[in-house]
């Protein structure tokens, strides 16, 4: 996976001077993030209520123009929570996204592609955890983009890949015990701002900010 990763980012370093319109910028926004589905240990135990919690992201991104598609990789943090009955994991992730979009109508456009993830920390509340299965993972995110001139809003759904659960031990106000999937079924909505855009061609041309 991390190869790649790097060859993905190598490819897009190399062809980004053939493209003809290359710009950058800032996003941010809301995550409602229903991962979280709990296997208790002790199947006689009642399986405790999984509810989803809103959290956050906050990244930058690059936006290379094909025409009537684009290529679109990100790069941002991202903080998800799910409550498990009386307790509540969370999770903080550097992101990458890679997406891969077409130009429906005039500001309108779809986009789909891959997302890779790698959580550098969980935290449970009320509950302690165990080992995470797995640091890095992979998900596919498909939405829809509306483009205002230096704005831009969209949303997007996303469905992680990769198999992998938590074990969750309990404490002694909570009796939690068992393991929890992490893997992503979330709603994103964001927001985001071109910093900067070049266009190939005249020299004269100056950069507009």
């Amino acid at each position: 996976m991390r190869a790649f990763c790097l060859t993905l980012l190598l490819c897009t370093l190399f062809f980004t001077p053939l493209f003809a319109q290359l710009s950058f910028g800032v996003k941010g926004g809301l995550n409602y993030d229903s991962f979280g589905d709990f296997t208790p240990t002790d199947v006689s135990l009642p399986n405790p209520q999984v509810d989803a919690s809103t959290g956050f992201h906050l990244g930058v991104f690059t936006n290379i123009d094909l025409l009537t598609f684009y290529v679109r990789p990100e790069l941002q943090y991202s903080k998800s929570e799910s409550s498990l009955g009386a307790g509540s994991l969370t999770l903080n992730k550097l992101e990458a996204p890679v997406l891969l979009g077409y130009k429906i109508l005039g500001p309108l456009s779809v986009f789909a592609g891959p997302a890779f993830q790698y959580i550098f920390s969980e935290k449970g509340k009320e509950i302690s955890l165990g080992e995470l299965k797995e640091d890095f993972t992979v998900g596919l995110q498909i939405g829809t983009r509306l483009k205002l001139g230096r704005f831009g809003v969209g949303i997007r759904f996303e469905r992680g890949f990769t198999d992998n659960e938590i074990a969750l031990l309990g404490n002694n106000n909570v009796d939690l015990t068992g393991k929890a999937d992490t893997r992503s079924k979330q709603w994103i909505f964001s927001a985001s701002y071109d910093l900067k855009l070049k266009k190939k061609g005249n020299k004269n041309n100056e950069d507009r900010y």
